[in-house]
């Protein structure tokens, strides 16, 4: 209990006691004065109706002539501290828990216990759990003394670092899938101005699908230096090391299940949830068009123009424009197109197929046992091709119905070429062997 609330019923109950500890008291009067007093009902200092025993009123009255104000004070518990209901092995396994995996809540720790068959259900209440973790350190303030310690921080200028995460928005009609599906918005942040340079939602997870919003952003905000990601998949994937490595970004990623490195665009994520995704009308917003539509006018009439509190009231597009000069460009659009264009070299089996990502695909029958570099741009990585001679020959899925209707190209019928006569042959030469073998022996008999 803290000391405001403690003082607050010292003085409640000095009001209660009132003229009895002010005056001189004659022979029976005290009692006849706790008994009226006993019979009020009194409303404390939390607006809650109370009555007070007698018995109780005579405590405080002795209280308070031995010790003064001091007396009337709430006294702790004796045994505060101690939790009864639970055994001392138990208290030290609840510890054991929290530390293992902090993102333990005290209502999770006591449903597992539970399940575990090592108390009873309702055996114990949460605040019990709740007091335990605090005084063993484990909750609040004091835990993050065991954890690393975080400094703020930004980028020196624009485009040294981006920031890059994705976000599970709502739910809409995927045409292909034939079903809701929720869709997934990616996006990139610069550090240094929180401008966003780029966002867009698709219905998958892909590199293809982040690959197109970085291109975007690099088109439309020059490149960045470096990258912070998370290890999802869509982020560590060869394709994404590519691109990055011919467009000279560096790719960094923050530690597993350490989203607040990322703290930025996390916020910038709750801020769109507040802000957008929890306020759309989703009678209007029905394709992924319509979604792209609204957060594109979010983020360029709204966020990217809106005056920052980290920024000393400035908006991003005025601390982007101020480091204008040091944003790297692309000069050659040229390098765009070959930065996402990635090859796979692969073995053609003898009936002109090769599998690429568990697919089988059909190649020209002229190449035939023979190893062909394949192509295929990031951004649609399911459109295959090979270069033959400068012309782009495009790659189809093998189809083996189809296949078996389909009229086969009959193979040359030419002749053999004659050849001069050697006049050898194995078998006959077998023979001789074995006959001139035969007649040696036949001599050594005779």
């Amino acid at each position: 209990m803290d000391d405001a609330r403690a003082q607050q019923i010292a003085l409640f109950r000095l009001s209660v006691l009132g003229e009895l500890i002010s005056r001189p008291l004659r022979h029976g009067e005290l009692g006849r004065g706790l008994r009226a007093r006993a019979a009020q009902v009194w409303t404390d200092p939390f607006g809650q109706p109370r009555k007070i025993a007698a018995k109780t009123l005579e405590e405080w009255f002795y209280k308070y002539r031995r010790y003064g104000f001091e007396g009337l004070l709430p006294q702790p518990r004796s045994d505060r501290g101690v939790l009864r209901s639970l055994p001392e092995e138990v208290k030290a396994l609840v510890i054991n828990m929290k530390r293992e995996d902090p993102g333990r809540s005290a209502l999770l720790i006591r449903r597992e216990l539970e399940l575990a068959g090592v108390i009873r259900r309702g055996q114990a209440s949460i605040s019990v759990f709740q007091r335990m973790l605090s005084d063993a350190g484990l909750t609040g303030p004091r835990m993050e003394v065991d954890r690393p310690a975080r400094l703020r921080w930004q980028a020196s200028r624009c485009g040294e670092l981006w920031q890059g995460d994705a976000l599970h928005g709502p739910k809409l009609f995927d045409p292909h899938q034939g079903k809701l599906v929720r869709v997934k918005i990616f996006a990139l942040l610069d550090d240094r101005s929180r401008l966003v340079p780029f966002i867009q939602a698709d219905f998958h997870e892909t590199q293809s699908d982040f690959l197109t919003v970085l291109l975007g952003a690099v088109m439309r905000r020059g490149l960045p230096r470096t990258i912070l990601l998370d290890n999802h998949g869509s982020f560590t994937g060869s394709d994404v090391q590519l691109v990055a490595a011919k467009l000279t970004i560096r790719l960094t990623y923050a530690r597993p299940y350490d989203g607040p490195a990322k703290g930025k665009i996390e916020r910038f994520w709750r801020f769109l949830r507040g802000q957008v995704l929890d306020r759309m009308d989703m009678k209007k917003v029905e394709t992924l068009d319509d979604l792209n539509l609204r957060l594109w006018a979010w983020v360029e009439g709204e966020y990217n123009k809106r005056p920052h509190s980290s920024l000393s009231g400035k908006s991003p597009l005025q601390v982007w424009e101020e480091d204008a000069e040091e944003i790297r460009w692309v000069d050659d659009p040229a390098l765009l197109e070959t930065a996402v264009i990635a090859t796979l070299e692969r073995h053609v089996r003898n009936d002109a197929t090769c599998q690429v990502r568990g697919r089988t695909y059909e190649v020209p029958p002229a190449l035939r046992d023979r190893k062909v570099k394949i192509r295929y741009s990031v951004l649609h990585p399911d459109r295959l091709w090979i270069d033959d001679a400068g012309t782009r020959v495009p790659l189809r899925i093998v189809d083996p119905e189809g296949n078996a209707r389909r009229r086969r190209p009959q193979a040359p019928n030419h002749p053999p070429a004659s050849a001069p006569e050697t006049g050898l042959n194995a078998v006959e030469a077998f023979l001789k062997k074995m006959i001139g073998k035969g007649k040696e022996k036949g001599q050594d008999d005779a």
